[in-house]
């Protein structure tokens, strides 16, 4: 098979398990970034360049470093992911993030969730878009059909 007819858009075990490493280590980064900006934010500037200083120093916190050296490394995950996968697979997948990050936030962050309201929307959202990445994960195409049409 040569690499004009290598599938893609088949959502296989390998590449859902790189979607899901993207996905933890994106929800790992935004908790970081949230610990690491904690209660003082980034203080409002007097004006654009002043503002855009703030976040740069709120950029070189330890947390934040961490966590955007995770949603960097993320993103390795993320392009590998989509470079085998049609985006319309992959993306619906991130809604896998919602619940980790909610959890997450609840455990490290001690964020309050109503857990009620908060499971039925995460158990709607995650299947209702889950439901749509399995179905398109399901359809074969190859490269070579993608491009003759």
């Amino acid at each position: 098979m040569t690499d004009s007819e290598t599938p893609v858009g088949n959502l296989t075990l390998r590449t859902f398990i790189v979607l899901c490493i993207a996905i933890t280590l994106g929800a790992f980064g935004q908790v970081f970034l949230k610990m690491g900006l904690g209660a003082q934010g980034i203080p409002p500037g007097r004006g654009l360049f002043e503002t855009v200083g703030n976040i740069a120093l709120a950029m070189l916190r330890p947390k934040v470093m961490l966590g955007l050296v995770l949603y960097v490394t993320s993103t390795f995950f993320w392009l590998t992911a989509v470079s085998r996968v049609r985006l319309s697979v992959a993306y619906p997948m991130i809604s896998l993030s919602y619940p980790l990050v909610v959890v997450l936030s609840a455990v490290i962050l001690h964020e309050q969730v109503k857990w009620g309201c908060a499971l039925a929307g995460l158990f709607f959202i995650c299947s209702g878009v889950s439901f749509i990445g399995i179905g398109l994960g399901r359809m074969g195409e190859s490269r070579k059909e993608c491009t003759s049409r």
